[in-house]
């Protein structure tokens, strides 16, 4: 199966939808689903954004693009979406709406829960094994949304932290089989002063071992590395954003990569490169 992988959207999800259906055309290849690391920007009405976004949306437009077009049916917005026929699957970050998304998650009884009227974006609840199938692969996500508690605070101080309840389903795995560790923060580090980091990804990373560890959060370019127990791939995409600075503002590099899964033993990670994504650029990418 192949997993199309983004971190942060802020609010460019039909353009991460649209990115994959070019993929598919170019390739000849389909995709399985998409794999979104949080900060998809899921603001059902504007009255509730927080002060970051609403800041940003003033420069571009483009961060409201989930209220744009995900939360009434528009036809031009179902067109696109038929060309890549598959869901996409984020956690939490720490910009989104977590009063209306909690009130869905309350709602649903799996690991995953529906937040559009086209029943295309999925969140997947922290602590909660996701297993896609296909033909003979199969593979097993654990999702961890939101971000950690600093310190000094509490998980109830704010809901963009990591909740008490959620932090307990962790605990409460028991043994099980983590192909791929999904969260929007990081585990502790003194890398990044964005985050201090979260102690239950560090604890789920060395007890389950997955073999990739896809995250966002941190502002940083694409970056891959060995995680320090050993065995994780830990990667980290670009935010899908545009390099303002140089002429035509194309993507930045990196935003976009492809997980190819059969099995634990069988699978290879690209970052997608291709000439046509320069195409995508902030005052264009709708018309393409």
């Amino acid at each position: 199966m192949n997993i199309a992988v983004f971190a942060d959207l802020h609010g460019r999800v039909l353009l991460a939808f649209m990115l994959c259906a070019r993929w598919q055309r170019e390739t000849g290849e389909r995709l399985t689903a998409i794999f979104q690391a949080g900060d998809l920007a899921a603001y059902p009405d504007a009255s509730r954004l927080d002060r970051a976004t609403m800041r940003h949306a003033q420069r571009d437009d483009d961060e409201l693009g989930f209220l744009r077009d995900f939360v009434e049916p528009r036809d031009e917005v179902a067109s696109r979406l038929a060309e890549a026929a598959c869901p996409l699957i984020f956690v939490r970050g720490n910009h989104e709406d977590h009063a209306w998304l909690d009130t869905l998650e309350r709602e649903a009884t799996g690991p995953t829960f529906p937040i559009d009227p086209y029943q295309r974006i999925f969140c997947l609840r922290t602590g909660m094994p996701y297993t896609l199938a296909e033909d003979d692969a199969s593979l097993t996500t654990l999702g961890i949304g939101r971000i950690g508690v600093p310190v000094g605070a509490r998980h109830d101080d704010h809901a963009k932290y990591a909740q008490l309840h959620e932090l307990e389903r962790l605990c409460a795995l028991g043994s099980a089989q983590v192909d791929i560790l999904l969260t929007h923060d990081v585990p502790p580090t003194n890398r990044n002063r964005r985050s201090q980091g979260m102690d239950d990804i560090r604890l789920m990373l060395d007890a389950y071992q997955p073999i990739y560890h896809l995250y966002g959060h941190t502002d940083e370019p694409h970056r891959r590395e060995l995680d320090a127990n050993g065995v994780t791939i830990a990667i980290r995409m670009a935010d899908l954003n545009w390099n303002r600075h140089e002429p035509g503002k194309p993507l930045n590099p990196g935003v976009m990569g492809i997980l190819r899964w059969r099995n634990r033993a069988d699978h290879a990670f690209e970052v997608v490169e291709a000439r046509w994504l320069r195409e995508y650029s902030a005052n264009g990418w709708r018309w393409q």
